[in-house]
């Protein structure tokens, strides 16, 4: 596998990694402290236009605040159009992330019209001066690489003494990606954000995840990510300290002894969750873990059918079927709507581009997004995790606002398929071999028993997050009754291993006694 080049354009990967490795190999308070100081006083000079940004200014503020942006950070028309002219709109925000959707003016006339406010005794620009940079600026979007639309982030709140490492971190595995081409290009990084690349896709519904031609895809998708390279702790460490972390806002503020409920069904659910000890079963998950035998790599962790988008065919369309592939309502990972809109995974290893949905040999184009949760971690629960989300469809429009069919996971052939998939793309990313080769059957049966292990840790993984998310969320979701089903189901996932591992099930009735 080829090493990973540092250096984005303009120095902005080398910096982000420096600065990621200071921030997270040194923990002493007086270096935090200094690091904080130093961002608030970048901050500071553009605190006002920021603030507008985060939907606190009048729309013309607001366009004025992103075309200045766009101006200082790309070239060519971006230069001099006026920012009136731009084509600006909200495509989501909250608590973490506000994202704009920004794009040059389809008329070229319009282009050209911006110039730099100048001291008060300069002289009237000359007409033919004016004539030539404003056809310098219409003609600039065909002579210079430049993007005619961009989706514009600015940070949101941000809160906790580990708030900046989290912000550290996503800005390097972004810039990772992008250098890598393995997602959207980054135009630009500022104090307040970034421009990234936009790419036009639309979100894969429930049902599409079991069609062979989008399932062998998106395991080569997740082989290119596997077979990354990361400057992140390589300790699987992560799946137990969220856990541990989550556990411990459960018991202390969603299943304490004063907990209200809205309803009765919402108290039974709540009673029910109560007479689970979470604690021990994280325990009893991390000894089955440890016994299962899964390579540690670089997971995406959240790979669900909200977070995988088929590109759209390149054709004119308005801006609100441009826009609608970032609407992440759908998703059940909104995650306090930080949809971390990462668009392409594109390497050498995948046959994807940007022009059209189908590549020149007939398969379908994929993007990824929502790095929120990747980590190094056991590529079992990464692949276990998607599978089990063949069985949950977020689409429904009534609560609970999910639909749960588990019929629907893959069948022993379906996960066949994919895991053949993956492991012939995982093997050729790093390996030096120019031609895939097909895994030998040991290898594919060794991967389908660290799913078929993983699979608990995806279900208590995910109902310790929609506790959490209960009564804190607003987000229209029934995190309860989410939370119970996923713990109902690693439940009976857990007596179907020890009955596996020890000949009976877990409580025994006087009918099942061998005779």
């Amino acid at each position: 596998m080829s090493s990973v080049k540092f250096g984005a354009k303009g120095g902005t990967g080398s910096y982000l990694v420096i600065l990621y490795l200071i921030l997270m190999s040194f923990r002493l308070k007086n270096l935090l402290v200094r690091v904080g100081n130093c961002c608030k006083r970048l901050l500071e000079p553009n605190r006002s236009s920021y603030w507008k940004l985060q939907m606190c200014g009048t729309e013309e503020e607001m366009r004025d605040v992103a075309g200045r942006i766009c101006r200082n950070y790309l070239h060519g028309a971006w230069k001099t159009v006026e920012p009136s002219a731009l084509d600006f709109r909200r495509i989501s925000g909250g608590l973490s992330n506000f994202l704009y959707y920004v794009a040059l003016p389809e008329d070229t006339s319009k282009l050209g019209g911006y110039t730099r406010a100048g001291s008060p005794d300069a002289e009237p620009e000359p007409v033919a001066a004016r004539l030539a940079r404003q056809s310098l600026a219409r003609c600039s979007s065909f002579c210079m690489d430049e993007p005619r639309k961009v989706l514009l982030r600015i940070y949101g709140q941000v809160h906790g003494e580990r708030a900046m490492d989290a912000i550290v971190t996503e800005s390097v595995i972004f810039t990772l990606l992008s250098e890598r081409r393995l997602g959207p290009k980054l135009h630009g990084v500022f104090s307040g954000g970034r421009i990234e690349e936009y790419i036009p896709a639309r979100p894969l519904l429930t049902k599409e995840l079991a069609d062979p031609s989008l399932s062998m895809k998106i395991a080569e998708k997740m082989a290119a990510i596997h077979s990354m390279d990361v400057p992140l702790s390589k300790e699987p460490n992560w799946l137990w300290k969220t856990m541990g972390k989550w556990l411990k806002t459960v018991k202390e503020e969603r299943l304490h002894s004063q907990v209200t409920w809205k309803t009765e069904e919402e108290e039974q659910i709540i009673n029910r969750l109560k007479s689970v000890d979470l604690e021990k079963e994280i325990e009893w998950l991390k000894k089955f873990i440890a016994t299962v035998d899964s390579p540690v790599v670089f997971c995406h962790n959240d790979m669900q059918e909200g977070n995988i988008l088929l590109l759209e065919d390149v054709a004119p369309s308005t801006a609100e079927d441009d826009l609608s592939y970032y609407d992440t309502t759908q998703s059940k990972t909104d995650h306090d709507t930080q949809a971390l809109v990462l668009s392409q995974l594109e390497d050498t290893n995948t046959s994807d581009s940007v022009t059209s949905r189908i590549s020149d040999i007939g398969e379908p184009k994929l993007v990824l997004i929502d790095f929120e949760y990747c980590a190094y971690n056991y590529r079992g629960f990464d692949i276990a995790n998607h599978f089990q989300e063949w069985g949950y469809d977020y689409t429904n429009p009534q609560p609970p606002f999910y639909y749960e069919d588990l019929e629907n996971c893959p069948t022993i052939h379906q996960k066949e398929i994919f895991i053949k998939e993956y492991l012939k793309h995982y093997m050729a990313n790093v390996s030096d071999e120019k031609d895939p080769q097909q895994p030998s059957i040991e290898a594919v049966n060794q991967l389908l028993g660290e799913v078929d292990a993983f699979a608990l840790a995806s279900h208590l993984f995910w109902c310790l997050w929609s506790a959490v998310n209960a009564s804190k969320s607003q987000i229209p979701f029934g995190y309860w009754e989410y939370a119970l089903s996923r713990l109902d189901t690693y439940l009976r996932l857990k007596q179907e291993v020890v009955k596996d591992k020890y000949g009976f099930p877990v409580k025994r009735k006087i009918c099942e006694v061998d005779i």
